[in-house]
């Protein structure tokens, strides 16, 4: 079997692959639009409505969450939803979990300097509370693999997690 064989086998294989998960895949939707107040949008997804605010540098009046703050929101909840869950499917007595995200990012790309805006690292510390150190580390183990937040974002930029324990 020659090399070009190979690839085009693999190029089918592939393609017959995804075809099946495809099939298995969810569509997840929200719709952002402008409103009459300068860098404010309005955010609706399902029947949930929210504002999200550029801070005052974009020109935005800052009384709402920002864009990248939603972003934290969506990895540190997703991280803690994940952890209920899986508590429960595994009967770990998981009594309170809370994860503060952070990320670090260049803001002057965003402003129009020739800077890539992108966040360059995320850092999570989460909270556990009523668990054993064995069960943290699975809870992390599946907030790693499980949560799609996470496995999202640790394509785009290295996923600092760390866990305390508290009783």
């Amino acid at each position: 079997m020659n090399y070009r064989h190979s690839f085009l086998l693999l190029l089918a294989l592939s393609l017959s692959m995804s075809g099946v998960e495809a099939q298995d895949l969810a569509t997840v939707s929200a719709k952002a639009s402008m409103t009459a107040e300068p860098g404010r949008t309005v955010v609706s997804a399902r029947n949930h409505h929210f504002i999200i605010d550029a801070p005052p540098p974009l020109g935005g009046p800052n009384e709402a969450i920002n864009p990248i703050e939603i972003l934290m929101s969506a990895l540190g909840s997703c991280s803690v939803l994940v952890s209920e869950k899986v508590a429960q499917e595994k009967n770990i007595s998981l009594q309170g979990a809370t994860a503060t995200v952070e990320g670090d990012l260049d803001p002057r790309g965003v402003k129009g300097a020739d800077v890539n805006p992108r966040i360059q690292a995320f850092r999570i510390m989460l909270h556990l509370n009523g668990t054993t150190e064995a069960e943290a580390e699975a809870l992390v183990a599946a907030i790693k693999k499980r949560c799609p937040v996470y496995t999202t974002l640790a394509r785009s930029a290295p996923i600092d997690l760390q866990y305390t324990l508290t009783q």
